[in-house]
């Protein structure tokens, strides 16, 4: 596989930080899915069981992101894991709020938070 385009994957001691890179929308949506295919993989394999999405890359982003984001916290909430979202731009904000995911995601103002509330 060549190497991420749209994401960066860390591991903090027990959680998976998904950092958006580059934005989702107005791209051709295969290459973008393959990277969540991958990403995906990668959850399934990793040894802690929270993820957290760093959306500090994106003023906006789309349903891809939005797809990504619930597949990502049923996979984590499956596993008795913990999922959180942070750093989004007012427009993002906006768009989970919306959607109502800011009534059963937490979405915090920074990374640390976020790695605290899920070690928590």
């Amino acid at each position: 596989m060549s190497s991420p385009k749209f994401f960066r994957v860390e591991q903090n001691d027990k959680a998976l930080i998904i950092s958006a890179v580059a934005n989702t929308h107005g791209l051709v949506e295969d290459a973008v899915r393959d990277e969540c295919d991958s990403l995906l993989e990668q959850l399934a394999k990793h040894e802690s069981k929270h993820a957290i999405i760093d959306l500090e890359a994106l003023d906006y982003f789309g349903p891809i992101m939005l797809e990504l984001m619930v597949v990502v916290w049923k996979s984590v909430n499956k596993s008795g894991g913990k999922f959180a979202v942070c750093r989004v731009s007012k427009v993002g904000l906006e768009i989970l709020k919306t959607a109502r995911f800011d009534t059963i995601w937490p979405i915090l103002e920074t990374k640390e938070e976020a790695i605290a509330n899920v070690n928590s």
